[in-house]
């Protein structure tokens, strides 16, 4: 039941993992007195008692529903009555270029189980919208949370040892952006952020929606199938990146 529940709304998930154990339960107590009180076993009994537990556990389910008619028919059926609605909402975003003398960096990182076999990638453009770098590298067994620290630390020194003075960094991690503002980074990252700011003139982060982060976040995916510490890159548009994002061209975002 729960399996079959999986890609369902979170209130379908909910309500089937309740009734999998009220009915876990009703039928070991039914075992127990069939065996040891020698009362007669009443599949209608059981029904009743499940949709009867399912509707008084109404109260503590907090999931949302979606608002289509298998929610809708599926709660019915069970008795469920008063379940939230989450309604979704179309968010047009837009990719933008950095401003002429500054490099944009896009950056994702990528974990497989959190922690995970992780992988990172980054994307170097300029006003023009001209690539000048498009890595993919693999970081071994990691967090998501560290492979985003990471990724911009790779793209940091990247850009470092390219002489590039004025950096955009573009993530759609909000808790790497807010490490890296605050003076939080984790303790290995401190002193690789250190020479990276000293030798810049100025940085600033931009937090970026994945539907326009995409081409990093296909490279991080890509990282992670490499052998840990393999780095790959590319002067141009890699042939596994069929799309990359447009300035002014809108994507389009499901919340």
């Amino acid at each position: 039941m729960v399996k079959l529940a999986k890609n369902k709304s979170p209130s379908i998930k909910e309500v089937w993992r309740v009734i999998s154990f009220i009915t876990m339960r009703e039928l070991w107590f039914a075992r127990n007195k069939y065996i040891y009180e020698e009362e007669a076993f009443s599949l209608e009994i059981i029904k009743s008692k499940i949709l009867k537990f399912t509707v008084e556990c109404e109260v503590r389910m907090k999931a949302s529903m979606w608002n289509n008619s298998y929610d809708l028919q599926v709660l019915k059926a069970l008795g469920v009555k008063w379940i939230k609605v989450k309604g979704t909402r179309v968010k047009e975003v837009y990719f933008q270029l950095p401003p002429q003398n500054k490099i944009l960096l896009c950056c994702d990182g990528a974990s497989k189980g959190n922690p995970g076999i992780s992988g990172y990638g980054f994307i170097g453009r300029i006003i023009s919208g001209e690539y000048l770098v498009v890595v993919a590298g693999a970081l071994g067994v990691s967090t998501n949370f560290f492979a985003e620290i990471l990724t911009i630390l790779n793209a940091g020194e990247w850009e470092v040892s390219k002489g590039y003075k004025e950096v955009w960094f573009r993530t759609d991690s909000a808790a790497a952006i807010s490490a890296f503002q605050n003076n939080k980074v984790p303790w290995f990252a401190v002193n690789r952020w250190e020479k990276i700011c000293a030798s810049i003139i100025s940085w600033c982060f931009i937090h970026s929606y994945r539907e326009v982060n995409f081409s990093a976040d296909n490279l991080a995916k890509k990282g992670s199938t490499l052998s840990r510490g393999e780095r790959r890159e590319y002067y141009s548009r890699p042939a596994f990146l069929k799309t990359m994002e447009l300035p002014d061209h809108p994507y389009y975002r499901f919340c």
